[in-house]
């Protein structure tokens, strides 16, 4: 199945500012998504069958690809570079 992939700068760092733990259940923070689109890994937040609409309506949304069998990859962030990028965002 061919997807979109979209990217939001503001969801991405909506995502690093998720508590550690909620009531207590330990959470995962700092997993950046990545897709191979025509050769090269980019960054995204959401994935959608190809046409239809993506869930978020972030003003800085932005597609970034589409594509049949694209690979796909996760990244796990140190908490140095959680940091930095958030304050980056303040």
């Amino acid at each position: 199945m061919e997807e979109d992939f979209y990217f939001s700068n503001k969801q991405f760092i909506k995502g690093l500012k998720m508590p550690k733990s909620i009531d207590g259940l330990m959470m995962k923070r700092g997993d950046v998504s990545l897709a191979k689109i025509n050769g090269e890994w980019k960054k995204y937040t959401e994935s959608v069958p190809k046409g239809r609409k993506p869930i978020s309506s972030y003003d800085d949304f932005v597609l970034i690809g589409s594509g049949k069998d694209i690979e796909i990859d996760r990244e796990q962030l140190s908490q140095n570079q959680i940091d930095s990028l958030i304050s980056n965002q303040s």
